[in-house]
């Protein structure tokens, strides 16, 4: 860069030395431009209906936006500091120039000849040159957050992304163990399929009756990284034929469900949120008790989700279902 060369000749060593950090930031500040260009260029091959990237149906071009986003938040890193350097040396080569000459001493003479301009002259020229540039870089600056912030109105952050990967990991999980008894935390479908096995054993006439002022209570306790986090009790609702039902919210980490000698622990992801939960439990006489775990949101978000009206009131599933 012209600019900078002329510059080199007029600052202090402190400032020449933060050179090489500049002209690197510079090198890869138009490297990623090119990028960002070549992405825009074949976005614009890929997308020829108008849609908005961020909003089209096509994986190829959704991850393409996405990736823009990132080139253009390492963008604004490197010219916010590319930015600060060149302020700091126009800052120094001004102090510079402007340091009153030391008392009792009086200022170099220096003849002006045709073929040499004068020094000052070539600093001011120099350092309004570099203003500019800056100038131009806080333009640049602005474009992309511009661009940014029009990305968020529709495109997932990291973080979604990862909360995104994160729960499709563990739903796939969760599919490859089959159903059984003895599996505890069900996906949406599982959960549609356990309340169906309720529901069939209610219209079953061969299944005894059982109490229906028997609430079991259940114990409890979540831990995260070692550490407890939440404790509770709550008692189940019978439903009738010794099967019983709760809403609970539970957090992220290892879940352990006490009821009376039995033991049931469910594990939700660390960078899941607190979700509502719901719990079966059946207790068939002389035979070990069957517990189940699931989501609502889970269960809901299934096309034709089994939601009997067996279900109380209270734990307010059958009104989501309309």
């Amino acid at each position: 860069m012209v600019v900078c060369a002329l510059l080199l000749l007029l600052l202090p060593p402190p400032a020449i030395a933060q050179t090489g950090a500049l002209e690197t930031l510079t090198t890869e500040r138009q490297m990623l431009t090119r990028e960002l260009d070549q992405y825009q260029k074949t976005l614009d091959i890929l997308q020829t209906d108008g849609t908005p990237a961020a909003q089209s149906s096509n994986p190829a071009v959704k991850k393409l936006a996405q990736e823009m986003v990132s080139i253009r938040e390492r963008l604004i890193v490197i010219t916010e500091r590319e930015v600060t350097l060149l302020q700091e040396r126009i800052l120094a080569a001004r102090t510079e120039y402007t340091v009153p000459p030391h008392p009792g001493t009086e200022p170099a003479i220096t003849k002006a000849t045709e073929s040499k301009a004068p020094r000052t002259y070539t600093a001011d020229y120099t350092l309004k040159r570099e203003a500019e540039y800056v100038e131009r870089l806080h333009r640049l600056l602005a474009g992309y957050y511009a661009e940014l912030r029009e990305s968020a109105r529709t495109l997932p952050t990291a973080e979604e992304i990862s909360q995104r990967e994160a729960a499709q990991q563990d739903a796939q999980t969760l599919a490859r163990i089959p159903f059984s008894v003895d599996k505890v935390r069900l996906n949406g479908s599982e959960g549609s399929t356990a309340l169906t096995q309720i529901t069939q054993r209610l219209m079953d006439p061969s299944m005894p009756e059982s109490r229906r002022d028997i609430a079991p209570i259940c114990s409890i306790k979540t831990r995260l990284f070692g550490s407890l986090i939440g404790s509770e009790t709550r008692s189940l609702k019978p439903v009738g034929k010794h099967h019983y039902v709760a809403r609970i919210r539970l957090q992220p980490g290892d879940t352990t469900l006490s009821i009376l000698e039995h033991r049931w622990k469910v594990r939700v992801p660390q960078n899941f949120n607190a979700n509502d939960f719901l719990i079966t439990l059946y207790r068939p006489p002389g035979d070990a008790p069957e517990l189940h775990v699931f989501t609502i949101d889970d269960l809901m978000a299934e096309e034709r989700p089994h939601i009997p009206a067996w279900l109380p009131d209270e734990l307010k599933i059958k009104s989501l279902a309309g």
